[in-house]
């Protein structure tokens, strides 16, 4: 058949079924089930045909025309039937001669021929389906690939038509991002198997969602619940449409602590001066809605590998409540309750407003003698490296903070000073471009390599992390626990490392997710769980209150006690 007969025939498609499918009101479960069918088949297609793959086909406008037809078909004969022709028309596939998927002990698949024996199509569909993935012979596809100018990535890259012309597409492309989505999860996301829900279920979930999205905002938004259904804190979601619902910002900063959100540092004392907001306040109210409800109203947008990412993410975008200049709090103090009404501003202005001494700040320092706190994301210049570990060189213990995102340079330069020896550091997944839904499983060798000259520390170290340690700093975090002498300290972390990849879905929207598996050596680190944790300690209402930050002192408590039972060895 030749290509544009086949493209005539779809436009044909859309002109017959238009008016059934623009009519208001939700697909029926019928319905549902053959989009859902109709997604699975075109998705299978677009990697494993190789006519679809190789882009000879526009293959999103075939789905968008299909769509309408497929919810029209009076009954499951001629959905059966049309479902045939969907697979016929397209030119014939090239095909291995035989069996031609991966086998090994080292490679790990998160999708199987089993899946395409539950497609609700002919059996002779299913039997071609399953042969075409079976005897897969791969092309250079227009769709996915692991390159980028001379670089081979560790991730899959998606080369997708944004479609950015509108930010509200029409029904059939709605689905169509959906169809995107799901196909890129259902092969490509290495941590498919522990979402914790059934990806097939999802998908039937989210079809009249998206089907049915009255306007811009509300398909965006299902676009960020959709994401958040994988529980990794890596998912982001860039659009115009998200970027315009939040609000302006606070001149403070909100944590999650002990079951309330707090007030943990002032970015302008001057204005938390003449509204009479302090360090330590707890918020109860926001413009007369109990805090609680905010948090609630949040939790569908903010994806996290855990509650603790989540809830940071929560405390980050509380009070981006609307776009009003002010808003008014009830905040709770000693034991009573107040009401403040605070000033909000454009992220650019407000960090024109800090009021805060400009004092050159010194990321470590000895606490006291023999011992070092190392603020390590705020090294910002590997040159400040020679100083850091010349000091060190006094030191009996290093305390050293990872509870902000370091910098990545400074990482790579650090770790072969703190770290005496090569080792098997963790098991790394990555997925198979020309085999999709296939992945390697490798062991990460850390190969110690040290050209720096910096002058090594090998003494006891206090790793400090939380919920603000994430990606780079859990890799760190990982990294150091299999130092000898050494302990982690704090609480839950993030929940997510390794590399991440963005997909662009119709309506200008971009989402990323974690596109490499990573899992440290003896638990040390685990997708959504975090790092792992020696000694759990968490900062208190009270403490925030007190100005204190007892995660630190519990640091150097734990210092002195080795520096205690050294003495004593000593003196005996």
């Amino acid at each position: 058949m030749k290509l544009s007969n086949y493209c005539f025939s779809f436009a044909l498609v859309c002109v017959t079924c238009a008016s059934v499918f623009a009519a208001p009101g939700s697909l029926d479960k019928k319905a549902t089930d053959r989009v859902a069918t109709l997604t699975k088949v075109w998705g299978l297609m677009k990697y494993y045909h190789s006519e679809a793959a190789a882009g000879s086909i526009n293959w999103d406008s075939v789905f968008v025309a299909y769509v309408p037809k497929v919810v029209a078909a009076k009954d499951q004969k001629e959905f059966a039937q049309l479902m045939d022709k969907f697979y016929t028309e397209v030119p014939a596939p090239k095909l291995a001669a035989t069996f031609n998927l991966p086998k090994a002990d080292t490679i790990r698949a998160v999708f199987s021929a089993k899946e395409i024996s539950g497609y609700h199509v002919s059996l002779g569909l299913k039997r071609q389906l399953q042969e075409l993935y079976e005897r897969h012979l791969p092309v250079k596809s227009k769709f996915i690939t692991d390159k980028y100018k001379e670089y081979t990535l560790d991730y899959v890259l998606f080369q997708e038509n944004p479609m950015a012309e509108t930010a509200y597409p029409d029904k059939a492309t709605r689905l169509l991002a959906l169809a995107r989505y799901w196909n890129t999860i259902n092969f490509f996301y290495p941590h498919k198997l522990t979402i914790g829900k059934s990806w097939e279920s999802i998908l039937q979930h989210y079809i009249p969602v998206f089907a049915d999205a009255p306007n811009k905002l509300a398909y965006h938004q299902a676009i960020l619940r959709l994401n958040k259904e994988l529980k990794d804190s890596h998912t982001f979601v860039n659009s115009p449409a998200i970027n315009a619902m939040w609000g302006p910002n606070p001149y403070f900063f909100v944590k999650y602590i002990e079951g309330k959100f707090v007030i943990t540092k002032l970015q302008s004392d001057s204005l938390a001066k003449a509204e009479d907001i302090r360090v330590g306040d707890v918020i109860e109210s926001i413009n007369g809605k109990p805090v609680r409800q905010r948090a609630n109203e949040l939790h569908p947008f903010l994806a996290g590998s855990n509650e603790a990412a989540t809830n940071r993410d929560i405390a980050n975008y509380l009070l981006n409540v609307d776009s009003d200049a002010s808003v008014t709090l009830e905040i709770g103090r000693g034991g009573k309750r107040f009401t403040r009404k605070i000033s909000r501003y454009p992220y650019q202005e407000l960090m024109k407003l800090s009021d805060k001494p400009q004092e050159q700040y010194q990321p470590w320092k000895e606490v006291e003698e023999g011992i070092f706190w190392v603020d390590f994301a705020e090294i910002k210049d590997p040159v400040k490296l020679n100083d850091l570990f010349e000091d060190l060189e006094r030191a009996k213990t290093v305390i050293m903070d990872l509870r902000k995102y370091p910098d990545f340079k400074v990482y790579q330069q650090t770790l072969p000073t703190l770290l005496a020896n090569s080792f098997f550091a963790s098991t790394t997944t990555n997925a198979i471009v020309n085999y999709p839904g296939y992945f390697t499983q490798s062991k990460s060798m850390f190969e110690r390599t040290d050209t720096s000259k910096l002058v090594p520390y090998n003494g006891r170290m206090v790793v400090l992390v939380d919920e603000y340690t994430q990606s780079l700093g859990e890799s760190f975090a990982c990294m150091l626990a299999q130092r000898p002498n050494t302990i982690i300290m704090g609480s839950q972390t993030a929940g997510t490392t390794g590399n991440i990849t963005w997909l662009p879905l119709p309506g200008g929207a971009n989402v990323a997710f974690t596109g490499v598996g990573e899992r440290g050596v003896n638990h040390t680190f685990e997708q959504r769980k975090g790092v792992r944790i020696d000694k759990m300690v968490k900062p208190t209402v009270a403490s925030i209150a007190a100005g204190k930050d007892i995660v630190i002192e519990a640091a150097v408590a734990e210092a002195r006690k080795e520096t205690t039972a050294k003495a004593t060895v000593k003196n005996r």
